[in-house]
C-alpha cells in the first residue's frame, strides 16, 4: 500500500491516499484517469514522460490513441486552471510526451509518534531513470578504494547495457564505419484502430534495420535518454555524435501502410524515401533499405522473423522502452502457443525477468536457452544469453564464472563484429577481471569495449565506461589518470541528463579531490551533487551523498552544518552495505575528538568495530582502532586499548591506522623505545599507502612526539612532510603554527597563525599556539 502522501502547488493540495484533489481548500472534482494523469507526472516530475509510458500508466496498456491522450491532458490542465499556450503545470514535450514543471512540496500524513504535514524525508518512489531503472539494479559503492566499489559500478554500467542485449533483433550486419551515423527518433503513427506501439517498436525496428546495414545507429535507450533532457537537433547531434535526425511518419491508408522516411543533415537538404505495404514492420524495414540505398549502402539482405513474432518482439520493445515491464511480460505471453516456443521470444521474457531483478529465473531461462538446439544455430542469441549469465555471476560474486561467460560471448561475435554486443561484453569481462584484482587486463579490456562501442554509437556506454576506468584508476592510486577520465563521463552523463551515473562519477572525483586535499575542490563537486539530491531514489546514493558533504564540511571547519547533516543522516535507513554509514560515524567519532569528548569518541569508535568485518572496510576500521585507542588514552584507560590487529591486515593503509593505535598505547604506558619505532612504522605505511589524509595524521601523532621529546632536527624533519599542503588543510597549518611556536621563531609563526585563522572555519585554534613565541 502507498504511504500517505501530499503534494502541494500554488494553492492546490493533491493527496494521494484519499486521492483528492483541492485548490484552496474546496475540492475539485476529476474523473479518476484525470487524477491519474496529475499523480503521475507530479511523482515523475523529474524527467519528461513518454506518451507511451503515460498511456500504459494511465489505460494499462499502449494501444491508446495519441487522441485520447490528449483529452485526459487537456482535462487534466483544466482541472488545474492550466492550458496548451501557458503550460504553467503541464509542459508539452514535442515529439515525445509531457512534463510537470511546477514547483512542488511534499507533505507526509501522520505516523504513530509523529506530528502530521512533516516534510517527507523523500517523495514517493517513481519509475526512475538512468541506471536506477534497469534491471536488478546493484547496490551503490561499498568502498570508494576498493575493489567492491568497482564491481557495483559496472554493474550498473553492466545493468544498463543490458537492456541493449534484449531489445536487439539478432541479425548480422556490415561492419559500422566512421560514418556521421543516423539517430531515429519516436515516430508519429496514425492509425485507426490505435497502433501507438509502433511509436517506440517501430523507432527500434527502423534503427536495427539502419544498424544491419552497416550505419552507426546509437541505441534506442541512448535516444530516448537524450530526449528526456529536453535537447533540441543541435544539442541532440552534439550529445549523440552523429549528422543524420531521421524522422518517420507511419499512417494507415486502405491498401496497409504508408510510411516516409525524412533524414535530416546538419547542412544540407533532408533525404526524403517513402514505402506503403500491407503490413506495418515489413514496410518500415522497406523504407529504411531505400534510405539505405539512397545514402549509398547496400541494404541487409536476410530475411525477417515470421511476422506474428516480429509484432510481438517489437511491441513488447515498445512496452519495454518506456519502461512498462508489466505490459511487455502480457504481450509476450499473450502471443500464441507456436510464437511463445521461439528461442527470441524466451530470451525477451527472460529479460523482462532481469529488468524485475527475478535473477534467479533469469538463469535458469538463459541456461535453458543456451541446451537447446534452435538457440544453438544463432550465435547473436548465445552471445546475448551468455552476456545475461555473466552479468548475473558479476552480481552474485562468482567473478571468474563470469569471466567465463564474458570471454564465451566475445567469441561468438567476435569473427562477424557486432560492435554493440562485443562492446558489452568487453566491458563485463573487465568488470569481471578488475574483481579478481588484475587491473591491467580490466584496463584493456575497457579500452577495446570503448572503441566497439564508439562504433556502434552509443555515447552513454562509452560514459559508463570512462567512468569505470576512472574508477580503477583511483583504486590503483593514479589519481592524475583517474580525473580527466572521470570528468569526461560527467560531462556525457550532464548532456545525457543521467542522474544516477552523473552523481557516482562525481562522488569519484570528490574521492580525487580529498586524497589531494583539496576541500576546496571537494566541495564544489558537493555542490553540483547536491543540487541534483532532489532526483535522489536510491537510498544507497543519498547516504553517500551525505557522507561525501558532511566529510567536506568537517574538513572545512564548517561544524554547524555538518552537525545537521549527521543529525538527517540518523532518520536516513540504515544502508545496506556498511561504508557511508561507517564515514558519517567516522565524522562524528572526529568531532567528539576534536572536542575532547573522550567517552563519546570511545562509544562511537567501539559501535563502529562491532560491526561487519570486510577486507575493502579494514581501512575504516583500522580508524575507529587508533580513535578508540587515542580516546581510552585520554581516559586513563590505556590498558583497555589494546587489541589484535584485525586478521593481519597487509594493505598500507591499514597497517598505517593500525601501527598508530599501537604507537598510542605504547607512548601511554612510557614505552618510550616501542613507541618511537611504532610511529616511524606508522608513518611508512602510510606513505606507502599513497593517501595524503593517512599521512597528515601519521606525521601528526609522529611530529607532537617528536616535539615533546626535544627531538627538534627530527620534528622538523617529519613535520616538513606535509608543509606543502598548510595552504589548504587545517590540521597541517595548526601544525606548523606548533612547530615554528616551539623553534621560537616569530615571523614564520606569525604567517602560519594567519593561514591557521584563514582555515579554521567554526574551530578554534588552542589558546596556547596564539600566544607569541617571544612573549
Amino acid at each position: 500500500m502507498p504511504s500517505p502522501i501530499t503534494y502541494l502547488f500554488d494553492d492546490f493540495r493533491l493527496d494521494r491516499s484519499a486521492r483528492e484533489l483541492r485548490r484552496g481548500g474546496v475540492p475539485v472534482n476529476v474523473p479518476t484517469r484525470v487524477f491519474d494523469c496529475l499523480l503521475y507526472l507530479i511523482e515523475n516530475r523529474e524527467r519528461a514522460v513518454g506518451r507511451d509510458e503515460l498511456v500504459a500508466a494511465l489505460w494499462g496498456r499502449v494501444d491508446v490513441s495519441d487522441a485520447q491522450l490528449g483529452q485526459i491532458v487537456l482535462r487534466a490542465r483544466r482541472a488545474i486552471g492550466d492550458d496548451g499556450n501557458d503550460q504553467r503545470y503541464i509542459r508539452t514535450m514535442p515529439k515525445f510526451g509531457y512534463r510537470w514543471q511546477a514547483e512542488v512540496r511534499t507533505l507526509s500524513a501522520p505516523t504513530p509518534g509523529g506530528a502530521a504535514d512533516a516534510p517527507a524525508d523523500a517523495t514517493p518512489a517513481a519509475p526512475a531513470t538512468d541506471t536506477a531503472r534497469q534491471a536488478a539494479a546493484p547496490a551503490a559503492p561499498r568502498s570508494r578504494h576498493g575493489r567492491p566499489v568497482l564491481v557495483a559500478i559496472v554493474l550498473i554500467v553492466l545493468a544498463a547495457a543490458a537492456v541493449a542485449w534484449a531489445l536487439r533483433h539478432p541479425s548480422t550486419p556490415a561492419r559500422a564505419d566512421a560514418s556521421p551515423g543516423a539517430l531515429v527518433r519516436p515516430l508519429d503513427v496514425t492509425a485507426t484502430p490505435p497502433q501507438d506501439w509502433l511509436r517506440l517498436g517501430g523507432m527500434d525496428a527502423l534503427a536495427t534495420r539502419l544498424r544491419a546495414g552497416g550505419l552507426r545507429v546509437p541505441p534506442s535507450e541512448a535516444v530516448l535518454a537524450a530526449l528526456h533532457a529536453d535537447a533540441d537537433d543541435a544539442r541532440l547531434r552534439a550529445a549523440t555524435g552523429v549528422d543524420l535526425l531521421v524522422d518517420g511518419a507511419a499512417t494507415v491508408t486502405a491498401q496497409g501502410w504508408h510510411v516516409v522516411l525524412h533524414a535530416r543533415p546538419a547542412q544540407g537538404e533532408p533525404t526524403v524515401v517513402e514505402a506503403d505495404g500491407r503490413d506495418a514492420l515489413p514496410t518500415l524495414r522497406a523504407a529504411g533499405d531505400r534510405l539505405l540505398v539512397r545514402l549509398g549502402r547496400l541494404a541487409p539482405d536476410e530475411a525477417g522473423p515470421d511476422a506474428a513474432l516480429d509484432e510481438t518482439l517489437q511491441r513488447a520493445n515498445a512496452a519495454m522502452l518506456a519502461n512498462q515491464l508489466e505490459v511487455a511480460r502480457a504481450i509476450l505471453l499473450r502471443a500464441p502457443a507456436l510464437v511463445q516456443a521461439e528461442p527470441q521470444l524466451r530470451y525477451r521474457l527472460a529479460q523482462v525477468d532481469f529488468r524485475a531483478g527475478n535473477l534467479d529465473a533469469v538463469a535458469k531461462a538463459l541456461t535453458s536457452l543456451l541446451e537447446d538446439e534452435p538457440a544453438a544455430k544463432d550465435p547473436a542469441l548465445r552471445a546475448g544469453a551468455l552476456t545475461g549469465l555473466g552479468t548475473i555471476h558479476l552480481n552474485r560474486g562468482d567473478y571468474a564464472e563470469s569471466e567465463r561467460d564474458f570471454s564465451a560471448a566475445i567469441s561468438e561475435v567476435e569473427a562477424w563484429h557486432r560492435p554493440l554486443e562485443l562492446g558489452q561484453a568487453y566491458s563485463g569481462r573487465g568488470a569481471a577481471r578488475a574483481a579478481q584484482g588484475r587491473y591491467a587486463e580490466a584496463l584493456q579490456d575497457l579500452a577495446r569495449a570503448r572503441i566497439e562501442l564508439q562504433q556502434a554509437g552509443d555515447i552513454p556506454g562509452q560514459g559508463r565506461i570512462d567512468m569505470v576506468a576512472g574508477e580503477l584508476e583511483l583504486a590503483r592510486g593514479r589519481v592524475d589518470a583517474a580525473q580527466p577520465v572521470l570528468e569526461r563521463a560527467v560531462a556525457v552523463f550532464e548532456r545525457f541528463d543521467a542522474v544516477n551515473e552523473h552523481l557516482h562519477t562525481l562522488s569519484m572525483l570528490f574521492a580525487c579531490r580529498e586524497r589531494l586535499l583539496d576541500h576546496a575542490g571537494a566541495l564544489a563537486l558537493s555542490d553540483r551533487a547536491w543540487a541534483l539530491r532532489a532526483r535522489v531514489r536510491d537510498p544507497q546514493l543519498r547516504m553517500q551523498m551525505l557522507a561525501d558533504r558532511i566529510d567536506v564540511l568537517y574538513a572545512l571547519g564548517r561544524l554547524a552544518e555538518a552537525g545537521a547533516l549527521l543529525g538527517e543522516a540518523a532518520q536516513e535507513p540504515a544502508p545496506r552495505n556498511p561504508e557511508s554509514g561507517l564515514r558519517i560515524a567516522r565524522a562524528r567519532a572526529s568531532i567528539a575528538l576534536d572536542e575532547a569528548r573522550w567517552q563519546d569518541a570511545e562509544s562511537i569508535a567501539s559501535n563502529a568495530l562491532a560491526g561487519e568485518r570486510t577486507p575493502d572496510l579494514a581501512p575504516l576500521r583500522a580508524w575507529f582502532h587508533a580513535a578508540r585507542s587515542r580516546a581510552l588514552v585520554a581516559l586513563g584507560r590505556a590498558e583497555q586499548a589494546a587489541f589484535a590487529p584485525e586478521a593481519a591486515p597487509a594493505d598500507a593503509r591499514s597497517l598505517a591506522w593500525e601501527t598508530l593505535a599501537g604507537a598510542l598505547v605504547d607512548a601511554a604506558a612510557g614505552r618510550r623505545d616501542a613507541a618511537d619505532a611504532a610511529f616511524a612504522r606508522a608513518l611508512a605505511h602510510a606513505d606507502a599507502g599513497g593517501v595524503a589524509d593517512d599521512l597528515v595524521a601519521a606525521v601528526d601523532a609522529y611530529g607532537r612526539w617528536l616535539l615533546a621529546l626535544g627531538r627538534d632536527a627530527d620534528a622538523q624533519a617529519t613535520i616538513g612532510r606535509v608543509a606543502g599542503w598548510a595552504d589548504r588543510d587545517y590540521r597541517c597549518a595548526l601544525l606548523q603554527l606548533e612547530l615554528f611556536r616551539h623553534l621560537r621563531a616569530a615571523a614564520p609563526w606569525y604567517r602560519a597563525l594567519a593561514q591557521a585563522e584563514k582555515l579554521a572555519g567554526e574551530r578554534v585554534i588552542p589558546p596556547v599556539l596564539r600566544r607569541p613565541p617571544d612573549a
